[in-house]
């Protein structure tokens, strides 16, 4: 088999080149080239910037394929490949043979110029969905081992500036056989940049890639798993990675782990029956099924879009059973009313709110109403500042329940609230969690 190395080298890039880049593959191929019997070093010079690093690697494929090589390796004029990169590169490939493209860690230059692996990074990703569950920047990089045929296939976008890196690999993993595998090919120095008309720095790529990324998750039913003790992870769909809540999953964690913990606490009531007002894409939902049993659970949720995702993460795990959707499409509030949906950030489907409209085409019930005689011990209120047109709506219900509550409250509602609500009611907060313009208040019957 015949191996060809891609190298462009931008603006900048000669000395690096000469000093490390190149003497590194020489140590590699003398070190033992695996399974090679050739190996040749493609250097592309772009060192006018009059090219592109896109366009050259492009170039550099299309001579690797008439060339009759196997496979391609990019290695950028800033990078070292390490001594025994074909020699790991061909042990993988022995084991699984059927692979297209391998990627290894990815390992940095610290500030003395010692090598370190990326902390928190996967050791190995094994198919596309695994790939999207990994945020790009501890995923991949460009130093990977592909077959020919499948690179020249996809190329390099030259119409774009920072991020045609992402979107060769995106469409790797759509259409061929790729995996990452706990073996360092080569060496990234972070920092050097080429120069040139079409530079980008970090910032620019940072968000290229992750607007590539969330158009992949839309493509793609990609799950994250939560492993919270239980046999079966918990699995919440993921669509945009910039999403608070969705981020936490990807994290492996619950959204609001902290305050979901003193939940736990607190609510001593076995298989509760509970009403989440604001239930958005069901992180709490799901919790709650989980972590204490609802016997019956109220989601109330007027956006469409985040209904959408909170029937496929219900569906996900298994307890459509104990969901009652008669607040499905539906707000809370004093009583009935027409609202439109309004999300400020993209990025926060969380923090959608309804504003008053008589053309808007939500509408408003109060608890009392939905819940009618049904017993609730625990109220979860998110209501993007309605929050207390939900409790003055959901009155009788209190009075006769007595629940344990979770309310959001804007800092503006505080007092009323506090100094207001809860003595009328008769409650007492027992715990709160302060954010920026809100807080978190655990409330429960005086007495208790």
């Amino acid at each position: 088999m015949k191996c060809a190395v891609i190298t462009p080298v931008g603006p900048g890039h000669e000395a690096l080149l000469a000093e490390s880049c190149a003497p590194s593959i020489a140590q590699a191929k003398a070190f033992g080239q695996g399974p090679f019997e050739v190996v040749d070093h493609l250097v592309m010079d772009d060192t006018r910037g009059e090219h592109g690093r896109s366009n050259r690697r492009n170039e550099a494929l299309q001579q690797a394929l008439s060339g009759g090589y196997d496979w391609v390796f990019f290695l950028d004029a800033d990078d070292v490949m390490t001594p025994n990169a074909f020699e790991s590169f061909g042990a993988v490939l022995a084991g699984e043979p059927d692979l297209d493209a391998i990627w290894g860690l990815i390992c940095t230059f610290d500030e003395a110029g010692n090598p370190e692996l990326r902390e928190g990074q996967p050791e190995r990703i094994d198919s596309r969905e695994a790939l999207l569950r990994v945020a790009p920047y501890l995923s991949l990089q460009i130093g990977a081992f592909i077959r020919t045929e499948w690179a020249a296939k996809f190329g390099f976008d030259p119409d774009m500036d920072t991020g045609e890196d992402f979107k060769f690999y995106y469409q790797l993993w759509a259409n061929c056989r790729c995996a990452k595998r706990p073996e360092i090919f080569f060496v990234n120095r972070r920092g050097q940049h080429s120069g040139g008309p079409r530079g980008a720095t970090g910032a620019d790529w940072s968000k290229s890639v992750h607007e590539q990324w969330a158009e992949q998750l839309v493509q793609s039913a990609v799950w994250a798993e939560i492993p919270d003790g239980g046999d079966v992870p918990a699995r919440m769909r993921v669509t945009n990675p910039r999403d608070l809540i969705q981020a936490a999953h990807l994290r492996g964690e619950f959204f609001e782990q902290d305050s979901l913990a003193k939940l736990k606490s607190l609510l001593k009531k076995e298989k509760p029956s509970i009403v989440e007002v604001g239930a958005n894409i069901g992180n709490h939902v799901i919790w709650y099924a989980r972590h204490l049993d609802a016997s019956r659970i109220f989601p109330v949720e007027p956006n469409p879009e985040a209904l959408n995702l909170l029937e496929q993460n219900i569906d996900a795990n298994g307890i459509s059973a104990r969901i009652d959707r008669r607040g499905w499409g539906l707000g809370a509030g004093r009583g009935e009313g027409r609202f439109s949906a309004v999300t400020d950030d993209a990025d926060n489907l969380g923090a959608t709110r309804l504003v008053a409209s008589d053309e808007g085409g939500i509408e408003t019930r109060s608890l009392d109403e939905l819940l009618g005689q049904d017993h609730v011990d625990f109220i979860k209120i998110d209501a993007e500042g309605m929050e207390m047109d939900v409790l003055a709506g959901a009155m009788s219900l209190i009075e006769r329940d007595k629940p344990v509550i979770w309310i959001e409250v804007l800092r503006a509602n505080m007092m009323d609230f506090v100094q207001g609500w809860c003595r009328k009611a008769g409650y007492r907060v027992v715990d709160s969690t302060a954010y920026m313009n809100t807080v978190d208040y655990f409330a429960i019957p005086k007495g208790s």
